[in-house]
């Protein structure tokens, strides 16, 4: 009779959440206030409540109640923090060894012996990242560290906790026009320096290929990438920039074979190409087997300069590729110290833009005379 008695308040108290009467970051009624509306004991609305936390719908704080974290379920709530300890919410779009692997370990090696360090990935996904962000706060979070999907939506979560005074550091973009603080690189000077590169081995016809994405880093290198051409007096031109790969957004359904057939498309009408600017590694990858089913010949024919590039300590024989190399660690370790320095203070939006620096690798050659 008491397990159908549980289950009972467990479903209804579910079906509430999933239908939004109770809605993420809400607190439950009482124990008390359950136990009377549904005429039950307390062990029943205790398994009940127990059931809920356990499949990712509720969170409890001590001496601030039981909240709802989830209208889904199916993750669980952030481990509650120790006493006296503050809890710091994170939420990645995801991480691997070309970029956000070690920005994740400058995030841990930063969290101090008086803090927890949450940390989530929401693999793109907007809606998700929404109620991450409000799972992290009704948790008790004393501020949230996020990386975007995009730096042209908002997520809803963002924006409240933004107008509350909430601390919030956007890590790896900016949000432009938002009283926000953020640690990102310095992209547009490093799409400069990029390109600079390429003009410095003598070649003038330059394109660049960057995902369909939607984030600031991606628009920052372009501008950096235009700002080379004026700077170095050579035109412009859009024509030659490609900005439709998707296999590399994440939530895309596009596959890798797509977006070689795509730019073995692009390399081919754009044969008087001599250097490439590529936004990120796993482009460049592409591009390198689209150049070579082109029989295009790299460094000979082409150079690429991309960005970001996995650590060869243990794979000493993969090609390397010219990049600009960001600083992970420290961008990680500074958004971590920024947000513990907001819950102090988060009256201040401050700004971070860190150094990167040219790596020379195997895809750049001086042009070759005609």
């Amino acid at each position: 009779m008491s397990r159908t008695l549980y289950r009972e308040v467990y479903e209804a108290l579910r079906s509430s959440i999933e239908s939004g009467e109770l809605a993420v970051g809400e607190r439950l009624p009482r124990d008390s206030e359950l136990m009377e509306r549904f005429d039950v004991g307390a062990i029943t609305v205790k398994r009940a409540l127990t059931l809920l936390r356990d499949e990712g719908y509720l969170s409890r704080r001590p001496r601030h109640g039981t909240f709802v974290v989830s209208r889904e379920g199916g993750e669980a709530p952030p481990p509650a923090p120790r006493p006296g300890d503050q809890l710091i919410g994170c939420v990645l779009t995801d991480f691997d060894d070309t970029f956000g692997t070690r920005m994740l370990a400058g995030l841990i090696d930063a969290a101090q012996p008086d803090t927890s360090l949450v940390v989530r990935r929401s693999l793109g996904d907007g809606a998700r990242e929404d109620t991450m962000v409000r799972a992290l706060a009704a948790a008790g979070a004393r501020a949230i560290i996020l990386q975007p999907s995009s730096s042209e939506f908002v997520p809803p979560a963002v924006l409240e906790l933004i107008t509350r005074g909430f601390p919030v550091v956007i890590l790896d973009r900016v949000y432009d026009g938002l009283p926000v603080s953020s640690v990102c690189s310095d992209n547009v000077t490093a799409g400069r320096v990029a390109t600079d590169y390429l003009f410095s081995l003598g070649h003038e016809r330059l394109g660049l290929i960057s995902s369909d994405s939607e984030v600031s880093t991606v628009r920052d290198r372009r501008a950096g990438f235009v700002a080379a051409h004026a700077h170095h007096h050579v035109p412009h031109d859009p024509a030659n920039e490609f900005r439709a790969t998707r296999s590399t957004v994440p939530g895309s359904y596009a596959t890798p074979d797509d977006d070689v057939r795509a730019l073995t498309g692009y390399l081919a009408e754009r044969r008087d190409l001599q250097g490439v600017v590529v936004t990120e590694y796993h482009l460049a990858v592409l591009v390198l087997e689209a150049a070579r089913e082109l029989g295009i010949r790299m460094p000979e024919d082409l150079s690429i300069v991309c960005f970001d590039h996995p650590g060869q300590f243990f794979d000493r024989g993969r090609f390397e590729f010219t990049h600009i190399e960001q600083d992970e660690a420290a961008m990680g370790h500074t958004a971590f110290e920024l947000a513990l320095d907001l819950t102090r203070d988060g009256s201040r939006v401050e700004r971070v833009a860190l150094d990167t620096r040219l790596v020379v690798g195997e895809s750049t050659a001086p042009r070759r005379p005609a």
